[in-house]
């Protein structure tokens, strides 16, 4: 049987597996730049910044669980990227998404989402494993290729990328690439856990050691930046 994807998000624990539909979703308009102590991070967004958002997390948009593990953090996107409205409301376990979309909306190119991680850094790798469990269900020919330490804007943390293939999407057979990395948290706050997507229908990415690396991803994460250390 054909496998059947929806728009939207199929809801994880502190995360989001996301479906290869675009949620289609409004972006705002407020632009701002990011500084940082790194040349050359600041050489690519000094050519970027007018053309990227500021997205701030807040604590006054949240609640339930978003608000029980609430951090403080910002990201400069690409502004023709897209915010979806649906994270951080409800029962969302993702603070934020933001994702870059083909012409007709239909299929995501390249997403990023910032869920929560309340543990510290030796609860890191059991962790990964339950969540690529999780994935495993919630994906077609899901595969988990490697795993590991990293880095991501300075802050040390845990990665495992994965692949997958789905038939009968919009756009024909589809191949996935993602990318999960769980920074933790110290005594001043909690800690994040970065997904991110692309599909084989970004002409910038073209397997999952791109995921982060090439396309628009490294914009975002080199941007990253928690508010309290």
């Amino acid at each position: 049987m054909a496998y059947q994807f929806k728009k939207g998000l199929v809801w994880l624990t502190g995360l989001a597996v996301f479906a290869f539909f675009s949620c289609g979703c409004r972006t705002s308009t407020t632009n701002n730049s990011n500084n940082s102590n790194n040349p050359t991070n600041n050489a690519m967004r000094a050519q970027t910044a007018a053309e990227t958002t500021r997205y701030s997390n807040s604590s006054e948009k949240f609640s339930g669980d978003l608000q029980n593990n609430y951090v403080d953090f910002s990201f400069d996107y690409p502004s023709t990227w897209k915010r979806d409205t649906h994270a951080g409301k409800s029962k969302s376990p993702n603070f934020v998404k933001v994702e870059n979309a083909t012409a007709d909306q239909m299929i995501t190119l390249e997403n990023f989402a910032v869920g929560y991680f309340s543990g510290q850094g030796d609860l890191m790798p059991e962790l990964a494993n339950q969540m690529s469990e999780q994935f495993s269900r919630g994906f077609p020919q899901y595969k988990k290729v490697s795993e590991g330490a990293t880095k991501i804007g300075g802050y040390d943390g845990y990665e495992f990328r994965f692949t997958a293939h789905a038939e009968d999407t919009p756009k024909g057979g589809l191949d996935l690439w993602g990318r999960t990395v769980l920074l933790p948290g110290s005594n001043e706050r909690k800690g994040a856990v970065l997904t991110m997507i692309a599909t084989s229908a970004s002409d910038k990415i073209h397997g999952v050691n791109d995921v982060g690396e090439k396309g628009d991803l490294p914009i975002i994460l080199n941007s990253f930046r928690f508010e309290k250390n």
